[in-house]
C-alpha cells in the first residue's frame, strides 16, 4: 500500500522520459499573476495631492524664510527731520500806508487836552504785575518740553565706601521717533557716566541713553524708550517747537527757562543786547545772541520769542570774558541741521580747520584774498593729512567759492565720510599768494 502510495505521489511530480533517458519536470497547476488595470482616476488623485502637497511646503517655507529675514535685517527707522519755519518779517507801516522814503511825514501838534491825557497816563503797579503775569504765561508750553538730564557716576572713596557724584542741566524734547523720544542737552552733564537719568515736567524720572554729540557746539543728543513713559507723563509733556532766530534782533524780548542760573525750574525775563559776536569752532561759525539776563557758568536751558518758539540754546561756555555773568545763546536756526543730523545718529563730517573769515573790508586793508584765514590745523585732521597748513587762505571746495566758516560747513554737510575732495587754497609765497590745490579725504566725527 505504502509502496503503491510513494509511486502516485511521484507521479504527481515527474513527468515521462525522454528520448535519452531524462525526466522533465512539470506543473499541473500553474498561478499566473495578471497586472490589475491602471486606474487613470487614481494617479490623477496621487498628482493632484503631491502638487498640493508641494505648494503647501513651498508657502510654509516663503513664510518662514520670511519672518526670518524680517528678524536677521535691523528695522528701518523713520529719520528724524525739523520743518524750516518760514521767516516772518515785520513790515514797515510806513511803507504799508503808501508813504515812500523821501516823502516828509506830515507833523501832527498834539492839543493841549492830547498832552495832558498822555501825561496822566501812567501805568499802575496792577497793570505792571498783568504785563508780566502774560509774559510769563508765554513760557507755560515750551516748559513741558523742557527736562532735567543728570549724570550719574559711581565711585569709592579711599575707605572703600561706595559712593555717586552726580551733575545736572535742563535739556530739550527736539523729536520723537514713534519708539523713542530724543532729548538735546549739554554733553559736560553726560560724559562718561554710569547712568542718565531724565526727569519730566510732572517729576516722572526715567532711564536715558546717549545717542550722538558734536564736538564744536559741546551738544549731545539722548534717547528715551517711549514704553518707559507713563502715559500720564506723555499727556503732560511736548516736544519743542523750533522757531527761527534769523530775524532776532537788538532790543527784542526774550525769556531764559530751564537752568539759566544754574538751578532747576527757573525763568528770567529779559531782551537782546546783542546779536553781532561770533564764536569760530571746528569748521564752524556761531553768531552768539547776548541778553541782559543774568547767568553764570553752570547755567543752561534755552531762550523762548515772544511767540512761545524756541530761538536759541543757552551756551554758557561760548560767553565773552566781559559778558560771563549773562546768558548767552547760540541761535537755534544755525544749530537745526546738527541737531537733526545728532537725532538721527549721523556722523558729522569735518575737515579739521579753525579759522575767522576774510570779507571784503578786511581784505582790502591787509591785501590778503577773500576766503576763510586758517588759524590752527587740527592734529591729525584730513586737513593736515591733505597739506593744508597755518596761514593758508581757503577760498574754494571742488567748484563752490567759500568765503566764510559758515559757506565751508555747508558744503561739509554735503560730503560723505572718506569722499575724496578739492580744496582750494592761497599760500603766500615770496612773491605773493599762489593758488594750490589740496586732495583731501572727508573725515567723521
Amino acid at each position: 500500500m505504502d509502496e503503491k502510495k510513494d509511486r502516485n505521489l511521484k507521479g504527481e511530480h515527474q513527468g515521462r522520459k525522454t528520448g535519452k533517458g531524462e525526466k522533465e519536470e512539470y506543473r499541473f497547476l500553474r498561478e499566473v499573476i495578471k497586472k490589475k488595470p491602471l486606474d487613470k482616476r487614481l494617479v490623477l488623485y496621487r498628482i493632484a495631492w503631491l502638487l498640493g502637497g508641494a505648494s503647501v511646503f513651498g508657502l510654509v517655507a516663503a513664510l518662514v524664510f520670511y519672518a526670518a529675514l524680517s528678524c536677521l535685517e535691523p528695522e528701518e527707522k523713520e529719520k528724524v527731520k525739523f520743518q524750516e519755519n518760514t521767516e516772518h518779517v515785520q513790515k514797515d507801516p510806513e511803507k504799508e500806508s503808501g508813504q515812500t522814503e523821501g516823502e516828509s511825514k506830515q507833523e501832527v501838534t498834539p492839543t493841549p487836552e492830547q498832552q495832558k491825557e498822555e501825561e496822566e497816563k501812567n501805568i499802575t503797579k496792577e497793570e505792571f504785575k498783568n504785563l508780566y503775569h502774560e509774559i510769563l504765561q508765554v513760557a507755560e508750553e515750551p516748559e513741558r518740553s523742557i527736562v532735567t538730564v543728570q549724570g550719574i557716576t559711581s565711585d569709592v572713596d579711599w575707605m572703600n565706601n561706595s559712593y555717586e557724584d552726580s551733575s545736572q542741566v535742563s535739556g530739550l524734547l527736539v523729536a520723537d521717533s514713534g519708539k523713542e523720544y530724543f532729548v538735546l542737552t549739554e554733553y559736560r552733564a553726560v560724559d562718561q557716566v554710569d547712568r542718565i537719568l531724565v526727569t519730566f515736567e510732572d517729576n516722572a524720572t526715567v532711564d536715558a541713553h546717549f545717542l550722538k554729540r558734536d564736538c564744536a557746539t559741546g551738544l549731545a543728543v539722548l534717547k528715551i524708550d517711549k514704553e518707559e513713559v507713563t502715559e500720564e507723563t506723555r499727556k503732560v509733556i511736548s516736544l519743542a517747537k523750533l522757531g527761527s532766530s534769523a530775524t532776532i534782533q537788538r532790543g527784542d524780548t526774550v525769556l531764559a527757562i530751564g537752568s539759566p542760573a544754574g538751578y532747576r525750574d527757573s525763568i528770567s525775563v529779559g531782551m537782546i543786547t546783542s546779536v553781532s559776536n561770533t564764536k569760530n569752532t571746528l569748521d564752524n561759525e556761531y553768531h552768539l545772541l547776548t541778553t541782559d539776563i543774568m547767568g553764570n557758568n553752570e547755567g543752561s536751558g534755552v531762550l523762548v520769542g515772544t511767540d512761545g518758539s524756541i530761538v536759541g540754546i543757552i551756551a554758557q561756555p561760548f560767553c565773552t570774558a566781559k559778558d560771563k555773568n549773562v546768558v548767552t545763546a547760540l541761535p537755534i536756526t544755525e544749530l537745526r541741521k546738527t541737531i537733526e543730523q545728532l537725532s538721527n545718529n549721523e556722523s558729522i563730517m569735518y575737515l579739521g580747520i579753525r579759522g575767522q573769515n576774510i570779507e571784503s573790508d578786511l581784505s582790502q586793508k591787509t591785501g590778503m584774498p577773500k576766503g576763510i584765514y586758517v588759524n590752527a590745523v587740527e592734529e591729525d585732521s584730513p586737513a593736515m593729512e591733505g597739506g593744508i597748513q597755518n596761514g593758508d587762505v581757503i577760498i574754494k571746495m571742488q567748484d563752490v567759492n567759500v568765503e566764510t566758516l559758515s559757506d565751508l560747513r555747508k558744503e561739509l554737510d554735503k560730503c560723505e565720510e572718506k569722499q575724496k575732495i578739492q580744496v582750494t587754497a592761497m599760500r603766500k609765497g615770496a612773491e605773493g599768494y599762489v593758488e594750490i590745490v589740496f586732495d583731501v579725504t572727508v573725515g567723521a566725527l
